[in-house]
């Protein structure tokens, strides 16, 4: 069994930096989609309701996951830093 405790600071950043991309991509695609869905050219009840559901739920479902992984990126670079700090003590 690995006893091993502390963390790779390098590891760590570079996991911070993929989750603020994955962040990113998300941001990116929730506006690719909702351009793509404002530039289709349908009207009628059942496009109101599509839209309604893209606006009043996915959208901010997906801001919220963003949010959550944005989150995740910067506290795995806090924990980096004071393991860093804790180890050059």
């Amino acid at each position: 069994m690995n006893a091993t405790k502390g963390m790779n600071i390098e590891e760590v950043r570079r996991l911070a930096a993929q989750l603020e991309e994955a962040a990113e991509e998300i941001a990116a695609i929730q506006e690719e989609l909702t351009s793509g869905l404002e530039e289709v050219d349908w009207t009628g009840p059942d496009a109101d309701r599509f839209r309604g559901q893209w606006n009043g739920d996915m959208v901010p479902a997906l801001q919220q996951i963003m949010q959550s992984v944005a989150d995740l990126g910067e506290s795995a670079n806090r924990n980096a830093d004071q393991q860093e700090t804790t180890s050059s003590s």
